[in-house]
């Protein structure tokens, strides 16, 4: 009996047959597709043996029962596991960037700055976690993150000591890794002095050429952005920094993000990543009546770019899925929150989002039984992962944006549109590049 799991893709006669919780698709014309439909098999043995491998041909639905509760099992293995540990140094910009959602935030609550009495604290519970369930197959790391973290460079610099003790003293596994994420603004000789000892890697936004940047990535002043990140980032590169670049896609870069690998390689970054824009902002930018256009037009640009670089795994948003089809694994989720991160709040408060006050406790109270998995938002928020909704990309699905989807929706588990129009055309891209380069090799 055929698989409740089993999809299809046709295209020019050509049929791809895939299982939607790992999806390694088999093909075959259509004539042959219709044979076994059919009962037809004599004549394709070899491709009935193959949909029997990938489990899209069983003998009974326990069949498909037992696979969707492994799936699950090793998904809540996945989201048990605190791969990240941000550390908000301060809630406050020296930017003023069109689409952040950060200034709103200071407004709100104040500019408050980490204390590195509450750095460190956050740094032991993490560690408490790590100790129940790190995998050294895994890599772990600790983002300094804000509104601009290098506003409260001190408590950075404070937070990679104690961090290089704890490595020294055996306390922290040998593979984590030290980031900050920064508008690249703040950026100066000290700046690379300590990342060069301290082994820190450094994302740095920009989005683009100088006109895409400055049309939206401005400083508090409405002054463009683009000679100070560019400077930056050349003097992290010239420095031996491992540096990053993030570009959030924008009304602004849009149609010409597809051609933006060179711009960045040039610049000497190790890597780049996209990312959609979330929030009440993107309702400003492009409507409401232009929201699925934008992430139709932004999935697409992503997919074109990578259709058409040279060396593949340049872009994340790109390699991370591809990667998890290549192995044919579930693949977990577009963001961390879902178990995967301790996130710790300028003001010392726990939360699982670093966009979401969800205010879980004072990281230097909660106590060391205190775990980011158990949390009741947390166990909430994964009821919006793709699992546990019909859709044939289950497996390129990450559940989205929680944050984004209360902003726009009102609702933290309601679908988060980019996440599952992107999941699909990806997808559906990797399923027909893969039959290209099989054919490709057998010309």
């Amino acid at each position: 009996m055929w698989s409740r799991y089993l999809h299809t893709r046709e295209r020019d006669g050509v049929v791809a047959v895939f299982h939607e919780l790992h999806p390694d698709p088999v093909y075959c014309s259509q004539e042959q597709w219709q044979m076994v439909k059919a009962g037809i098999t004599d004549d394709v043995v070899t491709f009935i043996k193959d949909l029997r491998q990938r489990k899209l041909l069983i003998d009974s639905s326990e069949d498909d029962d037992r696979e969707f509760l492994e799936t699950t099992s090793a998904l809540e293995c996945k989201l048990n596991q605190p791969t990240i540990l941000y550390l908000m140094t301060a809630q406050g910009c020296n930017f003023n960037c069109g689409y952040c959602q950060v200034p709103e935030i200071a407004r709100k609550y104040g500019e408050s700055m980490l204390s590195s009495a509450d750095a460190f604290a956050g740094i032991d519970l993490w560690l408490e976690h790590l100790r129940d369930v790190y995998d050294p197959n895994h890599e772990y790391f600790v983002i300094f993150y804000g509104g601009e973290p290098l506003l409260n460079k001190q408590v950075i610099w404070q937070s990679l000591k104690c961090l290089e003790l704890k490595r020294i003293t055996g306390e922290l596994p040998a593979r984590v890794n030290f980031m900050i994420a920064t508008n690249g603004a703040l950026v100066d000789e000290e700046t690379v002095t300590q990342c060069k000892k301290h082994g820190v890697m450094v994302a740095v936004g920009l989005d683009g050429p100088k006109v895409a940047n400055d049309a939206l990535k401005v400083d508090t002043d409405g002054q463009g952005t683009f000679e100070r990140i560019i400077a930056s980032i050349r003097l992290l590169v010239a420095g031996g920094v491992r540096t990053f670049v993030s570009a959030s896609i924008t009304p602004s870069n849009i149609s010409e993000m597809s051609k933006y690998a060179d711009f960045f390689k040039e610049l000497g970054v190790e890597k780049f990543g996209f990312n959609f824009l979330k929030g009440r902002l993107l309702l400003k930018l492009v409507g409401e009546s232009g929201l699925m256009d934008y992430y139709r037009q932004a999935a697409q640009g992503v997919i074109e770019l990578a259709r058409t670089e040279s060396g593949f795994g340049f872009e994340y948003q790109m390699e991370k899925k591809r990667n998890a089809f290549d192995r044919r694994e579930f693949f977990p989720v577009d963001c961390t929150c879902y178990g995967n991160q301790l996130v710790i709040q300028p003001d010392g408060q726990i939360s699982n989002c670093p966009f979401y006050k969800a205010r879980l406790g004072q990281v230097g109270s909660v106590g060391k039984n205190f775990r980011i998995w158990d949390q009741p938002i947390v166990q909430e928020w994964r009821k919006r992962l793709s699992l546990s909704h019909p859709g044939e990309a289950k497996a390129m699905g990450g559940g989205g944006c929680a944050w984004g989807s209360n902003e726009l929706k009102g609702d933290p588990l309601a679908v988060d549109d980019s996440s599952q129009i992107f999941s699909e055309e990806v997808l559906n891209e990797l399923i027909w590049s893969r039959y290209d380069r099989n054919q490709s090799r057998k010309a």
